[in-house]
């Protein structure tokens, strides 16, 4: 990154010595948005929210012939299974 000199940090109206605590700021807001980005991830797979994500993604891998259920269809799809193949153990 170039850097910057007193007159063209006079222009933008800062000062030479902000220039580095500006791009330390925008990196932090960086690492910041990656951590939020994981985590929403991480809530997502937690929640089951990603399954259908995931299962259009495999099935247009898999399956490129013809297209994937609706989410409305898969989610109902997954709820009648759950329900068929309920489990009396913990296991």
């Amino acid at each position: 990154m170039a850097e910057v000199t007193a007159e063209a940090a006079e222009v933008v109206g800062t000062t030479a010595s902000a220039a580095p605590r500006m791009r330390s700021a925008a990196r932090r807001a960086r690492r910041i948005r990656a951590g939020l980005a994981r985590a929403r991830g991480l809530w997502r797979d937690f929640t089951g929210e990603s399954a259908y994500d995931r299962y259009v993604e495999r099935h247009r891998r898999e399956h490129p012939d013809h297209a994937p259920m609706s989410a409305r269809q898969w989610w109902r799809a997954r709820a009648d299974f759950d329900e068929s193949n309920v489990s009396a153990g913990c296991c």
